[in-house]
């Protein structure tokens, strides 16, 4: 089996070779790891704003499950929810504050646990495969995080009676559309039903899901 490699295509972007129809997130992951050991980034000159943590940064729910060490009651208090009208957004960081994983010379603290969003994000010029590979894995796994969300709070004795069956509603059509609830590892899921999942329910549009699919094919002959 061929692996997920990443790797400077001709007009310097980064891109990736390896995809196939059995490609899981966890290999996509560890192909950025590899990537970022053999090529560091430029932290030192870059602009960009990791090491402040002023943004916002999705919560994932398997990097919820490992960071609470499968206790996601002891972390929902802790995340930014951000509701309204079609909307119900999950954020570990909210964007005006540092964010508290970082130590004093923003680094990481929980490098291995991180969430999805930070663990694809790469501050230089990408192809538009990754590209479409990070929104839609960014995505699916936040996704996920809205289902874990609501069954806390459909749980929690001081959430008001009138709210339950809404949450519960909500909840459970965010499961039926999700690949990635209830998974407990990366591994579990499949980098192509997270394109077309994500097409079903954010960003990746049907020009990028059509892109994808040549690319796999491509690759599995």
């Amino acid at each position: 089996m061929v692996k997920l490699k990443l790797f400077f295509n001709q007009a310097g972007e980064v891109d990736i070779t390896g995809l196939n129809h059995t490609s899981t997130v966890q290999d996509f992951f560890e192909a950025v790891d590899e990537f970022l050991t053999e090529n560091p980034l430029p932290c030192d000159a870059c602009k960009e704003h990791c090491c402040k943590g002023r943004f916002k940064i999705n919560m994932d729910s398997i990097s919820a499950k490992k960071i609470s060490k499968g206790k996601l009651e002891r972390i929902i208090p802790k995340l930014f929810v951000d509701v309204g009208e079609n909307k119900l957004e999950i954020f570990m960081v909210a964007g005006h504050k540092k964010c508290r994983h970082l130590d004093g010379l923003g680094r990481c603290l929980i490098y291995k646990e991180r969430t999805a969003s930070c663990r694809t994000y790469i501050c230089i010029p990408q192809s538009a495969c990754y590209r479409i590979l990070d929104a839609a894995i960014a995505a699916e796994m936040h996704h996920a995080m809205r289902a874990e969300y609501l069954n806390a709070v459909i749980k929690d004795p001081a959430t008001p009676p009138a709210a339950i069956e809404p949450a519960k509603a909500l909840c459970q059509e965010i499961i039926n559309t999700s690949i990635a609830y209830g998974c407990s590892n990366y591994s579990e899921i499949l980098i192509k039903d997270c394109v077309r999942s994500d097409f079903a329910h954010s960003n990746v549009s049907p020009a990028e899901v059509c892109l994808f699919n040549e690319l796999i094919s491509r690759e599995d002959l």
